[in-house]
């Protein structure tokens, strides 16, 4: 049986707090720095209130737009976490969500090589003019609403991660309040990048088009970089090795 952490990261330090740490630190920044959707978004948002001409409401509503998907990341987690808690079964459902990131994983592989045919991990095609019309609205409101829709539909993406996360917290009986700072770690580092893209276009470090020119460019690297992160994250938890 494995040693619970019951205090958080403040509790008592044992050999399992700084590896589950890393672990969500580094899964939480690869989440942020390859998630397609909540780039392709944050980049069609930005351009959008640039062109007409605001960039105090570019800083404003970007920062809402990662702060939303902040907390919503968040309760998702929490959700799967303590769900997973209440069936039990944990070494099943481990197994389980180590076959689906293997699948999803080869999914991103497929679209590496045949990008956008047969099925994908991308946002639904039904899901794209709401999000749209949202940015377009350029208020505060509308970005919470952002925020929100993109959040719920963008798990297709590489959801892949938060769940896997979800799932090694309740293997090492990191629930409830506990798994609070570990998942908060988690989801900090995954809107980081977005974050640090809001400031880098508001301070015009960066122009948007050229950053989404290039997004555009690297994106089948991005979903074979996805697609061998997932099947190795996979495979380490179908053979118990995290």
């Amino acid at each position: 049986m494995r040693p619970q952490l019951t205090n958080g990261l403040e509790g008592t330090v044992d050999n399992m707090e700084l590896p589950i740490s890393l672990l969500g630190i580094s899964l939480g920044l690869l989440d942020g720095v390859l998630n397609p959707c909540a780039l392709s978004v944050l980049f069609f948002l930005v351009a959008y209130l640039l062109v007409i001409g605001s960039g105090k409401k570019c800083l404003k509503i970007g920062i809402a737009y990662s702060s939303v998907v902040f907390v919503v990341y968040f309760l998702f987690m929490y959700g799967v976490l303590n769900i997973i808690a209440i069936i039990g079964f944990i070494e099943v459902i481990k197994t389980i969500v180590a076959s689906v990131l293997i699948v999803a994983g080869f999914l991103s592989l497929k679209d590496f090589f045949f990008y956008g045919r047969w099925v994908s991990l991308e946002i639904p095609k039904f899901a794209k003019p709401r999000i749209e019309r949202l940015v377009k609205m350029a208020t505060l409101p509308s970005a919470i609403l952002l925020g929100l829709v993109v959040s719920l539909v963008e798990i297709p993406c590489a959801g892949g991660f938060p769940i896997a996360f979800a799932t090694i917290l309740a293997d090492r009986g990191i629930t409830g309040i506990s798994s609070a700072p570990y998942l908060i770690l988690y989801n900090f580092f995954f809107v980081l990048p977005l974050i640090l893209l809001v400031l880098i276009f508001y301070f015009g470090l960066q122009k948007v088009e050229r950053a989404e020119e290039l997004r555009l460019k690297t994106r089948k690297y991005m979903r074979l970089v996805i697609g061998l992160i997932l099947i190795v994250l996979g495979l380490a938890m179908l053979l118990r090795w995290i």
